[in-house]
């Protein structure tokens, strides 16, 4: 949407008066959000977070090569969103840019390198994302500037974006064969072609993987996915860093940690016994935006695969929330959930359905999903759910007759599926929207 005043400058100013819906965080480094609100204005900032969002959600869909969860998507924004800014603030006039390709379009570059998709694709995604970007910036110009500033600005605006797309192609082109050919040379590259080759399912000698890795995969492993949130200033050494701390005291006799895309980093920690399913985590709640999903504890290489698939399924639900999720998520405590919401739409749609009213986002709907939830755990005990949920057993009796009354429902029919819409919907990772 755009705001009804119309500047009279010829010189890129009109971009000031758009605005975004505000519904996505940016994906940014926070100094270029920053940057970006202050000489563009916190609305058209919105603008083009929501420009970038629905470029990387068509790259994607039209490319899948460059898919790959959430992880690839936020990769992908990172950089669509950051080259919108990018180009806004060299349409507005005395705006500096210190570099034609931004640092964000960069990481997701050596991503691509290390991902193994091809140059020639990495191009084509650049070519079809800068269309949709001139076409989004011409549109707005063409609604929000009057005649006869409307046919020079456009013609501005179509020129330096030509230019800046060429220059933005030709420098992602030289950092992609300058990160490939570090690379593919480097021990990093190795090891982590081997980790992608045990995940894959190949058969390989475990004494000698174990070797090039440095790091034992005939013990017991508990797998780790640690990841920042978007916007957020950490970088993957810092998440490494985190991964340590993670571990400090946990126990564990040997770690591997393994950066993945420009915003996570996959870790496994090894025990000689397996005396401890749920290994004390050292939890990341002092490093803002910093994420951790955790896998069940399992044996030799299946389990060094096992407990990674399942930590990044907990991620991948995590981050598909629309919910601010704990900044550690065990598999064990959302495997329910993982298993039922593989379709998110059905799952919302066996949510509503299953709890009718009470899928209501509020706080009043929260509270008799609560009570209900603790009521079945508790075999329907009114007692015993008083005093998990630190009430009185009259206030239970009286939300468990209320709920009863609002669904028309007996809690004591379909209770299982009752349950699991439950834990859909509150659980970590719950698919309510926000």
């Amino acid at each position: 949407m755009v705001s009804p005043e119309v500047p009279e400058q010829s010189d890129g100013r009109w971009l000031l008066t758009l605005s975004g819906s505000g519904r996505h965080l940016p994906a940014s480094h926070p100094p270029t959000i920053a940057m970006a609100r202050e000489v563009l204005g916190p609305a058209a900032v919105d603008w083009a977070v929501d420009v970038g969002h629905e470029m990387a959600s068509t790259i994607i869909a039209e490319m899948p090569v460059l898919s790959g969860g959430e992880e690839a998507f936020e990769t992908v924004r990172m950089g669509t969103e950051s080259s919108t800014l990018h180009s806004m603030l060299m349409l507005v006039s005395e705006v500096p840019t210190t570099s034609v390709v931004p640092a964000e379009a960069l990481e997701g570059d050596r991503d691509f390198v290390r991902r193994k998709i091809p140059l020639d694709q990495v191009l084509h995604g650049i070519r079809l994302g800068h269309s949709m970007m001139a076409r989004a910036l011409l549109e707005a110009a063409s609604t929000v500037v009057d005649e006869p500033l409307r046919t020079v600005e456009m013609k501005r605006t179509s020129e330096l974006l030509f230019r800046f797309m060429d220059d933005f192609a030709s420098g992602m082109a030289a950092e992609y064969l300058t990160e490939h050919d570090r690379w593919v040379t480097s021990a990093a590259a190795e090891r982590a072609e081997l980790v992608r080759t045990i995940l894959d399912g190949h058969i390989v000698s475990s004494p000698s993987a174990s070797g090039t890795l440095g790091y034992p995969l005939d013990r017991h492993h508990l797998a780790l996915v640690v990841w920042r949130d978007p916007g957020s200033v950490e970088t993957p050494s810092d998440l490494q860093r985190v991964a340590a701390r993670l571990l400090e005291g946990s126990g564990c006799s040997a770690s591997l940690v393994v950066p993945f895309g420009a915003s996570s980093v996959w870790v496994w920690s090894s025990w000689r016994s397996r005396d401890v399913e749920r290994p004390a985590l050292v939890s990341p709640d002092d490093v803002p935006g910093v994420r951790v999903a955790v896998g069940a504890m399992a044996t030799g290489v299946d389990g060094f695969r096992q407990s990674h698939h399942e930590a990044a399924e907990a991620a991948e639900l995590v981050r598909s929330s629309a919910r601010v999720p704990d900044a550690v998520t065990w598999y064990a405590d959302v495997e329910l959930a993982v298993l039922l919401s593989r379709d998110l739409t059905l799952a919302r749609a066996f949510v509503a359905r299953e709890l009718g009213p009470l899928a209501a986002n509020t706080k009043s709907a929260a509270e008799l999903r609560e009570t209900v939830a603790a009521y079945l755990a508790c075999d329907r005990s009114l007692a015993r759910s008083a005093e998990i949920l630190h009430v009185a057993r009259n206030t239970v009796a009286y939300r468990v007759k209320k709920v009863e009354q609002e669904t028309g429902r007996d809690l004591r029919v379909r209770r299982l599926e009752l349950e699991c819409a439950l834990r859909l919907a509150d659980g970590p990772g719950g698919v309510l929207d926000s």
